[in-house]
């Protein structure tokens, strides 16, 4: 069995060092137990390799560290690892690699690691200000037809900003959000239980104060308008035009309409789907300095590698 903890008392003081640079930077703790993580996993395979000093480390062993974490199981599932969760790692060892540059308590330093590609291309997340002109967007009347009611008007709009909080104040996955009804709306326990999460995993999900006021003034209002228009009872959350069950292209139609509306060329460029959403308030709460645990329960990842994906993009927005 691999050895588990590092017995270079040169490795041991490296990372030492590197968690009290980082914490100097200001990085958040979440940020550096996953920097943390990632190191010692890079500082261990070096010693298997036989490796016990940094000196020596400038070689062709220190290049195929990521041809092994490409081999290397996923310890949950024991499949590969994903190339975003490689890739969280890679940027681990090259922050590393600065510290070690800059401190100069190495003589000879590796050059960075390699990324790996992305299958998926690069993952978009969003600004705070960003995240503001959608919520402003979601009180410009403008856009709808004139032959359409202010009442009409007034539930779309308490609709968005619902479909806001749930998508990026909940963090919900499109689906998520989509198979809510109204019994999972837990107002007096500010909580949202997602029953149909992926996997079929249940989990609770925090609402805080502002979000759950835009939910409860759309459940008791504009939900109730949209639902009369058809009379059909469905205890879906989300009601469309016709008072029937809103499909997730529903409201991503919306959500693009608020990305026009904002009248922010910036969002618009980044052409946000309501997942981005998911990923922006994940990223924004790792900034915060919430716990990466805490923000893998919040998301319903299986797995922490999965939520590791957001450590280095808290560091680059």
């Amino acid at each position: 069995m691999d050895p588990k903890e590092l017995s270079s008392r040169q490795f041991i003081d490296l990372e030492a060092g590197f968690m009290s640079w980082l914490r100097t930077l200001g990085y958040s703790e979440a940020t550096i137990t996953t920097r943390k993580r990632n190191l010692k996993e890079f500082l261990l395979y070096l010693e298997r390799c036989g490796i016990i000093v940094m000196d020596q480390a400038a070689g062709e062993k220190t290049k195929l560290f990521v041809r092994y974490l490409k081999r290397r199981e996923n310890r949950l599932y024991g499949s590969g690892l994903m190339n975003a969760s490689i890739n969280v790692a890679v940027g681990s060892v090259n922050k590393f690699f600065e510290y070690l540059r800059q401190s100069g308590n190495a003589t000879m330093v590796p050059d960075n690691l390699q990324y790996v590609e992305e299958l998926y291309g690069p993952m978009v997340v969003l600004t705070l200000q960003d995240i503001s002109s959608l919520y402003e967007a979601t009180y410009i009347k403008k856009w709808f037809a004139k032959a359409e009611t202010k009442e009409y008007q007034g539930a779309i709009q308490q609709r968005d900003r619902a479909m806001l909080g749930i998508y990026y104040g909940c963090g919900l996955r499109k689906s998520e959000g989509t198979n809510l009804i109204i019994g999972d709306i837990l107002t007096e326990r500010k909580l949202i239980f997602v029953r149909k999460g992926k996997g079929s995993k249940e989990r609770y999900v925090p609402v805080t104060d502002g979000n759950l006021s835009y939910i409860t003034e759309y459940l008791q209002d504009g939900r109730n308008f949209l639902l009369a228009r058809n009379q059909s009872g469905t205890e879906s959350f989300f009601i469309n035009q016709f008072g029937g069950s809103c499909s997730d292209q529903a409201l991503s139609a919306r959500l693009d309409r608020l990305v026009k509306n904002s009248g922010s060329t910036g969002l618009q460029g980044k052409k946000p789907t309501l997942h981005t959403l998911r990923h922006s308030i994940a990223t924004h709460l790792l900034q915060s300095g919430m716990e990466i645990e805490m923000i893998q329960k919040f998301l319903g990842h299986a797995s922490l590698e999965s939520t590791q994906i957001y450590t280095h993009l808290a560091n680059e927005f």
